[in-house]
């Protein structure tokens, strides 16, 4: 509808009161012509409606037909404003380079919409897409969004599907990423491999799919020790090593592990009060040139300044590459002030409160926790333990045994 509206306005259209004799007979004769009106409205004395130029150029033989009159109540549209302006030939003129700039602009991508990701940033897709020469500022026509739907899954593992459209300017990304833990969606070839510690820690619990399992509950293990073996032993009827097969290791494995948490806060701090007077500028940037108010003065010592940008749109779809920006200077000023030890705490406690969601969000269990806050100098210092459950599985490439011709020949039983 919006398309239409526009093309509607570029070819220009008019306001229309039809009165006279067989107004009826002259709506059906346009529609047996195919004559667009729109908006028709009836009347005491006949009907009102709106009809493009052409159509209305094309209405003399039916008036004449229908003994009608048409009346042009109101006139809209670009060949109307040209007319109307037809003696200011720089405005003219700016409006044919206006247009010209427009439709040059349509063949870039000049906004970015990034949807669905949790684990990767909008900075990492964006920081992707530039160095393909996909980002802001592109033309559209070198953007092949199939390639980048699969050079996106390929460079970052935890995608497991995306899809790149371009709309207008507006190019929209989205993902869907595995949520499981990343050894859970690491990608393995053939090769065989062993799970080994991670970190140092208590096993907790483990369950073997696939390997020779090498520890058990309760065992304590170090950064690096092998978990789960890829190579399982196939026995002869006397127990001794005939071969070696290499199924891999696959196992899930719990080990209660032990993180060290420490923090510093600074006695003394700088705080900043806004003393209520406040000036507003705006500006517009262009690309990366700005263009700000020259008359615009603040004598603001200290100021904290607020920038907002809004970019300019015709449609959800359709942005260009000019930005409206609203400058807020607030004026204020600072205080040396000290903490408290309640307060030092308040803001230790909520610091630790957010390392402990933090590890959370990563799929660690929080078992235990255990820290304390001393004066030390001029600043409080925050140290303690966290007992936690996290999985401990890495992976390693299995080493590959040889059994020698020795080992394979069968001892002699004929005495």
């Amino acid at each position: 509808m919006f398309v239409l509206s526009w093309i509607k306005f570029f070819r220009g259209y008019v306001y229309v009161h039809l009165t006279g004799y067989a107004t009826e007979r002259f709506l059906n004769l346009c529609g047996s012509r195919n004559i667009l009106i729109w908006n028709l409205k009836p009347t005491e004395d006949g009907y009102y409606f709106y009809i493009s130029v052409d159509g209305y150029r094309s209405l003399k033989p039916i008036l004449k037909k229908t003994k009608t009159k048409a009346r042009i109540l109101k006139k809209y549209g670009v060949p109307f404003q040209l007319f109307r302006y037809r003696k200011h030939k720089v405005f003219a003129a700016g409006i044919a380079v206006s247009a010209v700039l427009l439709f040059y602009c349509s063949g870039f991508v000049w906004n970015i919409e990034v949807k669905g990701n949790s684990y990767l940033s909008e900075e990492t897709i964006l920081t992707f897409l530039q160095n393909e020469n996909a980002g802001f500022g592109v033309p559209k026509r070198n953007i092949n969004c199939e390639e980048l739907e699969e050079k996106l899954r390929s460079a970052y593992s935890e995608v497991i599907w995306t899809s790149v459209k371009v709309y207008g300017t507006k190019m929209t990304v989205e993902l869907q990423e595995n949520l499981l833990p990343e050894e859970e969606y690491e990608a393995k070839d053939d090769t065989p491999e062993d799970i080994v510690a991670k970190k140092d820690g208590v096993i907790a619990f483990m369950v073997t799919r696939t390997g020779t399992p090498l520890v058990t509950a309760d065992m304590e293990v170090k950064k690096g020790d092998i978990l789960v073996s890829g190579r399982a032993e196939i026995l002869n009827d006397d127990g001794e090593v005939a071969e070696y097969i290499y199924p891999g290791a696959d196992a899930d494995i719990i080990a209660e592990v032990n993180f060290y948490y420490e923090d510093e806060i600074n006695i003394s701090y700088q705080d900043k009060i806004k003393t209520g007077r406040a000036k507003k500028d705006y500006g517009i940037r262009f690309f990366d040139y700005h263009l700000k108010n020259p008359f615009f003065r603040q004598d603001y010592e200290q100021f904290d300044l607020t920038e907002h940008a809004s970019q300019l749109h015709f449609t959800d779809n359709f942005y260009l590459p000019v930005y409206f920006e609203t400058y807020l200077y607030e004026e204020c000023q600072t205080e040396e002030k000290t903490y408290s030890k309640t307060e030092a705490a308040a803001i230790a406690q909520s610091r630790f409160e957010q390392y402990l969601a933090n590890l959370e969000e990563k799929g660690i269990q929080i078992l235990e926790k255990n820290v304390m806050i001393e004066k030390a100098d001029q600043k409080y210092v925050v140290t303690g333990t966290v007992d936690a459950y996290e999985s401990i599985v890495s992976y390693q490439p299995t080493e590959i045994l040889e059994i020698t011709s020795e080992e394979r020949q069968q001892p002699n039983e004929s005495d």
